[in-house]
């Protein structure tokens, strides 16, 4: 066999990240033990429920309003521009995100059509 054709053998170390659709890499083990390092101070030590977590605002604004906020923020949308979308003046989206009025079965579809998501994501 020629010199050309010899490969030095490496360890492997296999690296997968994510849980429903794992990504897997082999990695040198001197180059998967640093990330390895380098991940552990992002370590997540505790976890608990986004319910838990979010109490105080779920109180308030209930889960259609948050969940409401939530879409409208992550779109960057004003409360003025969602109305406008919908038709409805703009203090309906302001009293829905705020728990001051519930998010009916309609009003929740129509919000959907907006976001392009599940209308039961706002009941």
């Amino acid at each position: 066999m020629s010199e050309a054709m010899k490969k030095r053998r490496t360890e492997n170390v296999i690296v997968s990240i994510g849980e429903k659709n794992p990504k897997r890499f082999a990695l040198p083990k001197n180059e998967a033990q640093g990330l390895i390092q380098m991940l552990r101070q992002y370590e997540i030590k505790e976890s608990s429920p986004w319910r838990d977590s979010f109490k105080d605002l779920l109180k308030q604004s209930g889960e259609g309003g948050l969940a409401l906020r939530a879409e409208r923020e992550l779109l960057q949308l004003t409360q003025v521009e969602v109305a406008e979308k919908i038709g409805v003046p703009q203090h309906v989206i302001s009293e829905m995100e705020n728990g001051k009025r519930p998010i009916g079965k309609k009003m929740a579809e129509r919000l959907a059509f907006v976001f392009k998501t599940d209308y039961r994501v706002f009941l």
